[in-house]
């Protein structure tokens, strides 16, 4: 079994600390405004489920193109125009999309190829020849799917197979001979995408938090006899989909944005060290919440279809932002980042700050007790964590460091609840982006908050946990790193080993 990188911690777990998460509850207190503005459906995918363009592939990780023009709107625009927009967590790119159609140039960072993907077909619909789309849809209308006219055959992972009915895994094949006679670069690559899109539709499979949920028609092994309402037709999805595509296409309003919008398929843990100071304006993100779900696995389907071998999937598991319990430390890969860019001071400028972070010391400490009295059901759950927070706290110092003065941050975020205790992450990443040279000009709450857990609701009762958006920006004369010279604190109370 690996040894926490946070082992330590085990130290003060017969000591637990308490009070420094109400401590820093008053700390922020005047900062924590209900925003009825803001509802659920803005900040999810909801509000794109109709959306022209957005509302091509079901991506539950998403906000709305919508949200982005609320904080657009909201964000007092410097003299210089047009701003430079961040997201690095892009997901399928609704602030790059929605902000370089607003005139603003856009940058998005993206691991997960679903969500690079999805933001390439955005960006070909943005220029893609009508009359072409239009032509291969109606030679699609006469081209027999079945049986199959080429040697393909679905590349699944162990996780994915029995996943489509055998007709539907040939028609499939023949699907994708059919893309192979599509000449035309970005209608080839626009109707590859929206075969990606309707997987899920066509499976026996459903997206369920952190798995994917199986019908038991499918002749997998199950525990349960769960009954998936609908599982269509291959035929039927792809060529609604493709409709709507081309309705959306049709629509497009008149200029092309995609000039304005540039990709970086990576993670921001080894990106955003790349950014130059003060070059962004605005940076509009939803990171990952620390809930355990596992992209990898509620997206085996697509990555099955972009070709991901099982060490390729593991690979990227490690790679993703640390939210589940299979996560490694990647302080050793993080530290060597700043060393190559001779950074040492400014990495343990940002240690120093997971160091002192009291309220996050006592949610660790309650989670090893808990996990030393049996009271977890995984025992990596207090890694998790505090990977989750040692990982971001990075991004959110890397972010103030290419934030320009003045500039300002959007921050979707869910607080979460292990074992009966709330993990404020509100309020932690507040106080980092604080200690990072940020200043919190509002913690905007959702009226209506998120549910705990079926489990944790069973075991401690049902509990309502603050949905938020953080909004901090960057004042003119912040210190970002120490200043040359300046001691760091080498032994905080709670020290992270070597």
């Amino acid at each position: 079994m690996q040894t926490s990188l946070f082992e330590n911690l085990n130290l003060i777990r017969k000591k637990t600390v308490e009070g420094h998460r109400d401590r820093l509850y008053n700390q922020f207190a005047g900062k924590l405004k209900v925003n009825p503005e803001l509802t659920r459906s803005l900040v999810s995918f909801q509000e794109n489920k109709a959306e022209p363009f957005y509302r091509w592939l079901k991506y539950k990780e998403a906000f709305s193109s919508k949200l982005v023009k609320y904080f657009l709107a909201h964000f007092d625009t410097p003299a210089k125009y047009p701003l430079r927009v961040l997201d690095p967590f892009a997901g399928t790119g609704t602030t790059l999309t929605t902000s370089a159609s607003k005139g603003h140039h856009a940058t998005g960072i993206e691991l997960l190829p679903v969500g690079v993907s999805a933001i390439r077909a955005r960006l070909a619909a943005d220029t893609v020849d009508i009359n072409e789309f239009q032509k291969y849809l109606d030679k699609l209308k006469n081209f027999p799917l079945e049986p199959s006219h080429s040697e393909y055959s679905f590349p699944h992972l162990r996780i994915t197979e029995k996943a489509f009915p055998p007709h539907t895994e040939r028609e499939l094949s023949a699907y994708r001979f059919f893309l192979d006679q599509i000449e035309n670069e970005q209608v080839r690559y626009l109707f590859w995408f929206a075969c990606l899109s309707i997987l899920e539709e066509i499976s026996f499979t459903n997206k369920d938090g952190q798995y994917l949920r199986w019908d038991h028609r499918s002749g997998r092994v199950l525990r349960s006899k769960y009954q998936k309402k609908t599982i269509r037709e291959f035929r039927e999805a792809v060529h609604e989909k493709l409709g709507i595509m081309l309705e959306d296409i049709k629509n497009r309003n008149g200029g092309s944005f995609s000039t304005r919008v540039k990709i970086v398929a990576g993670s921001c843990l080894t990106e955003l060290v790349n950014f130059s100071d003060n070059s962004i304006d605005l940076i509009i993100t939803s990171p990952p919440y620390c809930n355990r779900y596992d992209y990898t696995r509620s997206y085996a389907l697509e990555l099955a279809f972009l070709g991901f071998s099982e060490e390729d999937v593991k690979q990227l598991r490690q790679t993703l932002l640390s939210a589940t319990v299979e996560n490694r430390t990647k302080r050793e890969h993080l530290a060597a980042t700043y060393a190559r860019q001779n950074r040492e001071s400014a990495f343990d400028w940002v240690v120093d700050g997971f160091n002192f972070q009291e309220a996050l010391q006592e949610v660790l400490s309650l989670l090893y007790a808990a996990r030393e009295n049996g009271k977890l059901n995984n025992n990596n759950i207090p890694q998790m964590v505090a990977s989750y927070f040692f990982e971001m706290n990075f991004v959110v110092h890397e972010m103030a460091r290419i934030l320009s003065p003045g500039g300002r941050v959007y921050m979707v975020n869910d607080n979460v609840q292990y074992v009966g205790e709330e993990i404020p992450v509100d309020l932690i990443l507040s106080d980092l982006a604080e200690h990072a040279g940020l200043r919190v000009d509002h913690i905007w709450i959702l009226p209506r908050g998120k549910g705990n857990s079926s489990q944790q609701m069973g075991n401690f009762g049902r509990k309502e946990l603050r949905k938020c958006v953080y909004v901090w920006s960057k004042p003119a004369n912040t210190r970002l790193k120490p200043a040359k010279g300046a001691k760091i604190s080498t032994s905080p109370r709670f020290s992270l080993p070597n």
